[in-house]
């Protein structure tokens, strides 16, 4: 459904380029009531990085965004990301948001057509709102992240712009050109602890970065791991790092960025050609999250998230045991293949509890360590 939202003059932008953007590039104005309205803070305090999207749309430089977001760290805003355009949210899983009877070649001369157009309003735009001319920032070069940015001064704070042709427009704004001059936010970790009255241990909540309708699970779950760390990059930038283009990955793999990623956060990333409990329940005891890329099947899911809802509503229920005939219906180098973050245990019934970049109702799900070991083709285990 396509919805035609109000424009608010003197909030949102109205005749000239002193409205919304003036609010999110002018950070003075992030105290006030109206910024607080935009970003409010979040329902659950997550681990690192929380993101906040907005409460409703809005033209940044004179065009309506994908998406836009506020880093939230420590209760505070750090810094507003305005996703442009992105070639994931453009196409869709498998091109289906592209419209009935276009082709995929169509649809990328169209996407290259639109890139182009918002690429020379952004530029536009920030000339106008008192921007410098702009320097090339080279962001993550000691860790391998390589991630191409332009730095803008502003009049109050600082912008970032990242520019991957045939993938991503994003446009970053920070208090101060310092904040825009790195990718990590300094955060405390905080141990794994057992719910009260329970035998399990979990992690502090796992940031949310939603996938969508996007081929993105591997960049999503990246983003919500480095999102503990106090890594700003969100899935778009991964994405974009991974080598994708027209929001397919065509060059590199994802697993390989893991690795750059956990060095930028000062962390280790030990990389596994399989899912160990035993390695797993030391990861989580030491507050550390585990990455387990595995093989997927709906009916599966269905069984694992039916079984995690029960026991979120204090039910009794039981997964089905690790036996013979059980484990001939779990999926084995099948098409569908899915990423998820493991954040916690419960070593009495041997359940690994896990977390998907579904959305907030895709969180904590549960499912036999016997399973995700037998399911997994590699997985990724951080330690300090």
């Amino acid at each position: 459904m396509n919805l035609r939202w109000p424009v608010l003059c003197g909030l949102l932008l109205c005749a000239n380029v002193r409205g919304e953007e003036d609010l999110l590039a002018n950070t003075t104005h992030w105290q006030g009531a109206e910024f607080a309205s935009l970003f409010p803070a979040p329902a659950v305090e997550a681990a690192g990085i929380s993101r906040v999207a907005a409460t409703r749309r809005m033209e940044v430089l004179g065009i309506q965004p994908m998406a836009v977001n506020a880093r939230v760290v420590n209760d505070g805003v750090h810094s507003i990301s305005a996703v442009i355009f992105d070639a994931g949210s453009f196409f869709g899983f498998n091109n289906t948001n592209l419209p009935k009877g276009e082709s995929f070649e169509e649809g990328k001369l169209r996407f290259d057509k639109e890139f182009s157009e918002r690429q020379e309003a952004v530029l536009a735009g920030l000339k106008k709102l008192g921007a410098d001319s702009g320097a090339e920032l080279l962001l993550g070069k000691r860790s391998g992240l390589n991630l191409k940015t332009q730095l803008f001064k502003l009049p109050q704070g600082a912008a970032r712009l990242i520019s991957y042709e045939h993938q991503l427009l994003l446009l970053d704004f920070f208090r101060t050109e310092a904040d825009a001059r790195t990718l990590l936010i300094p955060v405390s970790s905080t141990p794994a602890k057992a719910p009260a009255g329970s035998t399990e241990r979990r992690l502090p909540v796992v940031p949310m970065v939603p996938q969508g309708n996007r081929g993105y699970c591997g960049v999503a779950t990246l983003a919500m791991v480095g999102s503990m760390f106090g890594l700003q990059p969100g899935a778009e930038e991964y994405a974009a790092l991974s080598g994708f283009q027209y929001g397919i990955e065509i060059k590199s793999d994802i697993r390989e960025l893991f690795g750059n990623m956990a060095q930028e956060a000062g962390v280790k990333a030990q990389r596994s050609p399989k899912f160990d409990a035993a390695k797993m329940k030391q990861s989580i005891d030491q507050g550390m999250p585990v990455v387990v890329f595995r093989y997927w099947a709906e009916e599966r899911d269905y069984i694992h998230s039916a079984y995690s809802a029960r026991i979120a509503r204090g039910e009794k229920a039981e997964l089905p045991p690790a036996s013979m005939d059980d484990r001939k219906t779990w999926p084995k180098k099948s098409p569908f293949t899915h990423s998820s973050i493991v954040n916690g245990y419960r070593a009495d019934k041997r359940e690994a509890i896990f977390t998907e970049s579904w959305g907030e109702q895709a969180r904590n799900r549960r499912m036999r360590v016997e399973e995700m070991e037998g399911t997994s083709y590699y997985a990724v285990y951080f330690s300090k």
